[in-house]
């Protein structure tokens, strides 16, 4: 298995294969695939997706991927990193502030292995086609406010499979078991997890028409955990995100996960995961750092 390196914030390529060519790899950035042309069978994490034209796979750092090629397919490959999710010195003209798209984006990171295969609709494959052809014009022609547009369309790209990953688990629970209410919570939660206020428990009943002592019952009878057990969790695997995918530090994680202080994060996360977050963030560097060193090689 080889890792490859990305040092741009999106680089958007065109990849043919005839054959199963590309071998077993994972990279330590994001990557969309679009299917321009053919069919055969992706593998990811060693599970097998049939694809075919105008089918979409997204596939976040360290997923394990190759392809198994039926018929001739041309791909276009959408790279980019967490660079493509900050401010670039030098270059703010040019390039918004997107940390509030990030935000909105994560329920993207932490469902999308929920969607088995493609993960676009046939409502929206129209248009996710023409995003992808134009974005493919952009990067070919270059002609002035190019990355802007770009990221603009990658943005756009990113917000399509937000809401079909969102309808399909959606429509999933509905069909399971149409009396559940759990998916309208959880969702509600990890939408406003920034919100403190919407989220504290008493306006959590309010907005499902539930008392608080009925929610949290109906909570705890479902899942097995407190809806406050529930939150934590859900803002320390955000945290982990953040300290594998950013350049926040430790202190900046935690204001923006309304914990008092670095030392209350630390504390939490330990308790959750036998480590601190310090403990944690060099863990990553250091395997970040082994990787680079094997591409190298």
């Amino acid at each position: 298995m080889k890792s490859l390196q990305l040092f741009q914030s999106v680089e958007v390529s065109i990849k043919e294969l005839k054959s199963n060519t590309s071998g077993l790899h994972k990279h330590n950035f994001f990557e969309l695939v679009y299917v321009l042309d053919g069919s055969g069978i992706h593998t990811i994490n060693e599970n097998n997706y049939e694809f075919k034209k105008g089918d979409v796979f997204l596939l976040t750092p360290d997923d394990a991927h190759t392809f198994q090629i039926v018929v001739p397919t041309r791909f276009c490959i959408i790279d980019f990193t967490k660079s493509f999710f900050s401010k670039s010195t030098g270059r703010q003209e040019e390039k918004m502030d997107v940390s509030e798209f990030f935000k909105r984006l994560e329920f993207v990171f932490h469902n999308h292995h929920n969607v088995m295969g493609n993960i676009i609709s046939a409502t929206d494959k129209n248009i996710f086609k023409v995003l992808v052809y134009q974005l493919i014009s952009e990067k070919e022609n270059e002609q002035s406010f190019n990355e802007i547009i770009t990221q603009n369309i990658v943005f756009l790209l990113l917000h399509l499979i937000a809401r079909n990953i969102q309808n399909n688990i959606s429509n999933y629970f509905k069909k399971e078991n149409p009396k559940n209410k759990m998916h309208e919570i959880t969702t509600y939660i990890q939408a406003n997890i920034y919100n403190k206020e919407l989220i504290k428990i008493e306006n959590l009943a309010k907005h499902f028409n539930k008392s608080s002592d009925h929610l949290s019952r109906y909570f705890k009878t479902q899942t097995g955990s407190t809806i406050k057990d529930y939150i934590t969790r859900y803002k320390l695997n955000l945290i982990q995100t953040r300290l594998k995918f950013s350049d926040l530090t430790i202190s900046e994680i935690a204001h923006e996960m309304n914990f008092t202080d670095e030392s209350h994060l630390n504390k939490t996360f330990k308790k959750v995961f036998g480590k601190t977050v310090t403990q944690f963030k060099k863990e990553e560097i250091a395997t970040a750092e082994h990787s680079s060193k094997l591409t190298n090689i």
